[in-house]
């Protein structure tokens, strides 16, 4: 064996002539049962004293702390913490590594943030063999424990992941099988159809009774996601289930369970149809309140654009069409005095001042034509005007 600085022997020594002594005892397995032991023995713990030696010879030599900054730039925390666990306390650079170990764990912790972060991210765009690489290669340059108190390093990332990984397993099987309670549903019937026809096929027969043997089975399944969403009051999903399940296989059980969804529905639906009727009569109400101030400030068109807003039912109730009526001849009134005044500025020649008035009788009636007609006139004649004027 060859010897390392202050003559200790290297693990790595021990461990080559381990191997050795190891193949020279293959020739005695055979011929001796407790050898054998010994030597399975000796294969599981090779590797340990691989990582072991690495990390002794490591802490021997003199410049520890440079061997365990360049781990630490490559994420190696398991070689780094293996090393400063070796080194003894004679150790011309203990204190410091004592120092740099804690500095060792925090880098260490934020590594695992980061591991985390990505793995996450990895889950959320769907890609796990990715996430899973990336936590293997992590865990292989972590130590196994931080320490006896403590949960080993990626523990927690290591448990979201699978239960993360979990609950999207069971809501992919919970789809494999609404899938394939659907395709019994409609399949089965085929089945039955043909054994109807060809009722002396021992085969056939024989996968009718598998297919209703599992459409027993499927109907439990869907009977207890249907009891489950009734707990969470996700009644909707809870209907289709156990309609699904009563198609697949009806008993007494299944039909309650839909009575009584069916019976919930049209409660919720009789206090839904209250609500918006009370709701709808408040908002009728209100908008009326709005029609009378407007009427009562003379804006008879907000009044009017209002009136618009009210339902066909509610504009047979006699005050509203009394309302109504009430507008209706104030702006019959607004109209006709527009136009007379119009008119009189038309033959005053004052052309603006009656365009002006013609417009606001369309604002009141949009499709007067007696207004749109004067309207081009007055601005036939305005043009004439600043023509004759230009000229001179």
């Amino acid at each position: 064996m060859s010897l390392v600085k202050n003559n200790l022997f290297s693990l790595y020594d021990i461990e080559f002539h381990a191997k050795i002594i190891a193949c020279r005892l293959i020739d005695l397995l055979k011929k001796n049962a407790r050898l054998k032991s010994a030597f399975v023995t000796l294969l599981i713990f090779l590797p340990f004293l691989s990582g072991c030696g690495s990390a002794f010879v490591t802490s021997r030599q003199d410049d520890v702390i440079t061997q365990i900054d360049v781990w630490s730039a490559e994420n190696e925390y398991a070689k780094a913490f293996a090393t400063l666990d070796y080194v003894k306390t004679s150790h011309p650079q203990y204190q410091k590594l004592q120092v740099r170990k804690s500095t060792l764990f925090k880098q260490a912790a934020e590594y695992e943030q980061r591991i985390e972060k990505q793995i996450m991210q990895l889950i959320k765009t769907n890609q796990w063999a990715q996430a899973l690489d990336l936590l293997d290669e992590a865990k292989n340059k972590y130590p196994l424990t931080i320490n006896k108190n403590k949960e080993r390093w990626l523990g927690k990332t290591e448990k979201k992941l699978f239960q993360e990984q979990q609950q999207l397993l069971l809501l992919i099987e919970q789809k494999i099988m609404l899938q394939r309670s659907l395709w019994m549903i409609k399949t089965r019937p085929v089945y039955q159809e043909k054994l109807n026809t060809d009722p002396r096929n021992k085969s056939l027969q024989k996968q009718l009774e598998n297919l209703n043997n599992e459409s027993q089975i499927l109907a439990q399944k869907l009977t207890r996601l249907s009891k489950e969403a009734i707990d969470k009051k996700h009644y909707k999903t809870a209907a289709i289930r156990i309609k699904q399940a009563i198609a697949l296989a009806p008993d007494k059980e299944r039909r309650q369970i839909l009575s009584q969804l069916q019976s919930r529905a049209k409660k919720s639906y009789q206090r839904k149809q209250q609500t918006q009727s009370r709701t709808h009569m408040k908002e009728q109400n209100t908008l009326l309140e709005d029609i009378e101030k407007s009427f009562i400030a003379g804006d008879l068109l907000t009044a009017k654009q209002l009136i618009l807003k009210l339902d066909d039912n509610d504009q047979e109730d006699s005050q509203i069409i009394q309302l109504k009526e009430d507008v209706d001849n104030s702006i019959d009134y607004t109209i006709a005095y527009l136009v007379a005044e119009a008119n009189k500025n038309y033959t005053d020649g004052q052309f603006h001042q009656a365009i002006e008035l013609w417009q606001q009788v369309m604002m009141y009636d949009p499709q007067n034509s007696l207004a749109k007609t004067n309207i081009l006139r007055a601005e036939e004649v305005i043009n004439k005007l600043t023509r004759l004027r230009e000229k001179q």
